[in-house]
């Protein structure tokens, strides 16, 4: 499948910038994508294993998406972007995520 996303990996998503910030920083972005809160969601990387809250993520915004990194490993663990084609969403840094149940 041949796709136009092209978001930047977690280490060149704000070129020259060393701010990173945490998971709530891009959780209105996911939020628009799940329809449900994101920041309840434990997410694993598929890179070193490790299982984060999605707030524990590293956030990185103000690319052409929004960017989650893994703080074990900077992994790249997903990224959402919108374009007028429509909102695309890479979650193949995952091998999980779980939504809590909701009431």
């Amino acid at each position: 499948m041949t796709s136009e996303f092209s978001a930047p990996d977690a280490a060149q998503a704000i070129p020259g910038s060393s701010t990173v910030l945490d998971g709530n920083a891009a959780a209105g972005e996911f939020s628009r994508v799940f329809a449900s809160d994101p920041t309840m969601v434990t997410v694993r990387c598929r890179g070193c294993g490790a299982t984060q809250g999605f707030t524990q993520l590293k956030a990185y915004l103000g690319g052409p998406g929004t960017v989650l990194g893994c703080r074990g490993c900077d992994a790249t663990i997903a990224r959402v972007a919108t374009t007028r084609q429509g909102t695309w969403l890479d979650l193949s840094g995952a091998s999980s995520w779980l939504f809590p149940p909701t009431s």
